[in-house]
């Protein structure tokens, strides 16, 4: 036989084995929880000046907190219906760990959390201080499973779009308060937009 024949011989071996190999992979549906099914990640991280550029009225994490770490999803944003990515926000204050979320032009109603809970208590609605004029609705919700505690609390700004989220999940916050870590949050310098 001559070399072109061989060649394609070859190819054609070769894509029958990788063929073989791949249509035995398990999709993401079909593959155990501790397998690494390979998917691209789609939180990209960024620093706080890129944060508040795609999200006008954005929170600051707390004076004492640590830990500090920015990231974005475009992929959860809509840039066709003014849907911004989702920003998050994780950080360590009071000894526990925090993820703040917000999207600019989310609706009022979208859960931005990326929580799947059952909620225990709540939601129990309130007022913010500092946001909106001490008038931005807020409400909270607590989680009491075999771990611990989910907290989390949600608030909107009705006037420019922005839905934002506070979690925070430990052994015990029993007497814990998110609604005043979320109100720490509040950063003045993101009011000129």
């Amino acid at each position: 036989m001559n070399r072109r024949v061989i060649s394609l011989l070859c190819a054609i071996a070769m894509t029958a084995v990788c063929f073989a190999g791949c249509a035995g992979a398990k999709t993401k549906t079909e593959a155990k929880p501790e397998e690494n099914v390979g998917m691209a990640n789609p939180w990209v991280d960024i620093t706080e000046d890129e944060a508040k550029s795609l999200c006008v009225r954005l929170f600051k994490a707390p004076d004492g907190a640590s830990d500090i770490h920015w990231m974005k999803c475009e992929s959860l944003g809509n840039p066709d219906k003014g849907v911004g990515p989702l920003i998050q926000l994780n950080f360590k204050y009071d000894g526990n760990d925090f993820c703040a979320r917000a999207q600019h032009g989310a609706g009022e109603n979208d859960d931005i959390t990326g929580i799947y809970a059952t909620w225990d208590d709540g939601p129990f609605t309130t007022e913010m201080a500092n946001w909106g004029g001490g008038k931005m609705e807020a409400k909270s919700y607590r989680e009491l499973n075999d771990e611990g505690y989910t907290d989390l609390i949600t608030w909107y700004d009705i006037e420019i779009g922005i839905a934002y989220s506070l979690t925070v999940t430990a052994k015990d916050l029993d007497g814990f308060d998110i609604q005043s870590v979320a109100e720490q949050m509040y950063n003045p310098e993101n009011e000129n937009f």
